[in-house]
């Protein structure tokens, strides 16, 4: 297993490079921000900020071989936490550093840190758009008092985000998660009358080319914080850090854990939306429908008169907890094999739960949803279906052990290389399904170590 941090847009080139390259990969950023990781089997993420005593304990429970740090370039702390980590670990470090975008002619103003960046920003008097993320903003803060200037803020849409600027007391706060493009830049520009823009070098796939640009045309002074002096084995093309990292850690063939979401790891999620909303007729499942489409028409009628836009319903699913014994079971897995849930809910409606069990990967379907907030429409994965995702992750050199509870498991299991039924309903028992069944995740546990 290979731990890449990320949390920036290179994070999904770097973890797709790494999966391709025949690695299991744990990509963690410090929050549950969506982001792209990639869509490589291989790939799952984790979520939550790591200080060096936790990054080495994640390194022992994970089995972690390498750290590939494919941080912000400016996240210093975390750089050096990484590094001491992974020296008192024992195991190899490896940076990717997306190469600048701010060039000799650029026609800019490059200081070495923010104290000296804000002190020159407030100068001409003309407000100050700041673009540098969250983190170093009460420098500008302090200036923008101290002078009179106005001061706006681009950020991200977290709570983090917004609780710096309100103690650097800068109340114009836009946010938004950029890229962003010369269009967007020079929008924003001209709606606070901006004099000077601040930004940090963070790299073409940052959107600074684009800043510079606006600026240009809406002749705008731009000041770039410069980058902190990199440490470690430091690259800026991803085929020489794959390259370099086999050389350290030679890929090897994995087991992947497949496994089901509903009634294995969470309760069923249409039958608790059901009882909690009061709509008794939501709880129905192809059981009792066999035409999945007539299903799912008639629970999109149903969540529409009765108000349920996504937002209620994911309130509700908020409130469920993962079943007795599945995040223990869970901690167990992931230290034996790449965890991936297949299901046939949607990533919209699931989503909630997935920090309670570890922002594992999910691979299911999509919902679509009008602008009132209600659910219009869904797109299904594919018409392989689980069976199809456990062919992608054979192709990719895994073993595959799959686990389910019911019908809709059963291909699925019959494709994996070893599968078992995990509190199947009496009715599939009956059915006479040719797979061992389990009760207990002790039982379980035991049935995949022998496999």
């Amino acid at each position: 297993m290979i731990l890449l941090l990320g949390g920036t847009s290179d994070c999904a080139s770097v973890a797709e490079a790494l999966g391709r390259a025949g690695y299991r990969v744990l990509v963690s950023s410090a929050t549950e921000v969506e982001l792209f990781t990639g869509s490589h089997p291989r790939i799952e993420r984790r979520c939550g900020r790591l200080d060096p005593v936790q990054m080495a304990t994640l390194i022992s429970e994970r089995e972690i071989q390498a750290i590939v740090d494919a941080a912000h370039p400016y996240a210093t702390a975390l750089h050096v936490a990484a590094e001491q980590a992974a020296r008192e670990s024992g195991v190899p470090y490896l940076r990717y550093q997306r190469p600048g975008s701010v060039r000799e002619g650029d026609g800019v103003c490059v200081v070495p840190d923010h104290e000296r960046a804000a002190r020159r920003a407030f100068q001409s008097g003309k407000p100050v758009l700041l673009t540098i993320g969250s983190r170093h903003v009460a420098a500008y803060g302090a200036q923008a008092r101290r002078t009179g200037v106005d001061l706006i803020a681009r950020v991200l849409d977290h709570p983090d985000s917004h609780q710096a600027c309100r103690e650097a007391g800068i109340a114009r706060v836009i946010t938004g998660r950029g890229p962003f493009s010369v269009d967007e830049n020079r929008q924003l520009i001209r709606d606070f009358n901006a004099g000077v823009l601040v930004t940090k070098d963070s790299g073409d796939a940052g959107g600074v080319r684009e800043k510079l640009e606006a600026a240009r045309l809406e002749n705008c002074e731009v000041i770039v914080v410069s980058r902190p002096a990199a440490t470690g084995s430091g690259f800026d093309s991803i085929t020489e850090l794959v390259h370099n990292l086999k050389r350290l850690v030679p890929p090897s063939s994995d087991k992947v854990l497949a496994l089901d979401l509903e009634s294995v790891l969470v309760p069923e999620i249409w039958e608790t939306v059901a009882q909690v909303a009061g709509v008794p007729a939501l709880a129905l499942t192809t059981r009792d429908l066999p035409d999945y489409g007539e299903l799912m028409r008639q629970r999109l009628l149903l969540c529409r008169e009765h108000g349920l836009t996504l937002s209620r319903l994911n309130a509700m699913v908020e409130t469920m907890k993962p079943l007795p014994g599945a995040l223990e079971f869970l901690a167990w897995a992931r230290q034996h094999a790449q965890i991936a849930i297949l299901s046939d809910t949607f990533h919209e409606l699931a989503g909630p739960l997935l920090p309670k069990l570890g922002c594992p990967l999910l691979i299911c379907h999509h919902l679509t949803v009008d602008a009132a907030g209600y659910i219009n429409g869904y797109t299904l994965r594919d018409d392989a279906g689980k069976a199809g995702a456990v062919a992608q992750f054979q192709c990719a050199g895994s073993r595959v052990v799959a686990v389910g509870d019911s019908f809709n498991d059963l291909e699925m299991l019959r494709a994996a290389d070893a599968a078992f039924l995990f509190r199947p309903p009496p009715r599939v028992l009956e059915a006479g399904v040719a797979f061992p069944a389990f009760q207990m995740f002790d039982e379980l546990k035991a049935a995949l170590t022998a496999c």
